[in-house]
């Protein structure tokens, strides 16, 4: 079983910090939201300033036989009416074992039934196929596309904004 908890400890910095090991990742996971390297500065300037920016932090654990595993990180973006789910991250050694599937589901399921909201959103970028895959299983409909959203080591890419649908 998968559940959600408050990102918030110096162990759960330095997890993240350990998971994002590339300029790459960092760019897949956060877009521009923070420079690689990630540090404990960045981290701990934007854990301050996440709740005023409407933004909820979680780990994700999965609870299965006795164990207690952090396997992922998530976070919540409050935007008025929309909640845009973003953020997502599976450690290395958990990916490809359902996680991510079961990770969206507890996201949705706690929206759901803690927040206010008209429209459940995400972004991702194109070449990302299997994330794309899981969220139209989940009911994610493609919105936009935004075509040269950015630049990595001369590589253009597109970013698409999904919705849930209703």
């Amino acid at each position: 079983m998968i559940i959600l908890e408050p990102f918030e400890s110096k162990e759960d910095i330095a997890r993240l910090i350990n998971w994002v090991d590339s300029d790459r990742l960092n760019i897949i996971w956060a877009s521009d939201k923070f420079t690689f390297p990630l540090n404990e500065k960045q981290l701990n300037d934007y854990l301050k300033s996440a709740t005023q920016n409407g933004i909820l932090m979680f780990k994700v654990i999965n609870k299965e036989n006795g164990n207690s595993e952090t396997v992922g990180h998530a976070e919540l973006d409050l935007l008025g009416n929309e909640v845009k789910i973003s953020r997502l991250l599976i450690s290395k050694e958990n990916r490809g074992k359902g996680f991510g599937e079961h990770m969206m589901k507890a996201l949705i399921k706690y929206i759901k039934k803690n927040l206010k909201y008209k429209d459940i959103c995400l972004t991702v970028f194109t070449f990302n196929k299997p994330a794309i895959t899981l969220y139209e299983k989940l009911g994610f409909e493609t919105i936009e596309i935004d075509k040269g959203y950015m630049t990595f080591e001369g590589d253009s890419w597109d970013r698409q904004k999904m919705k849930l649908k209703k």
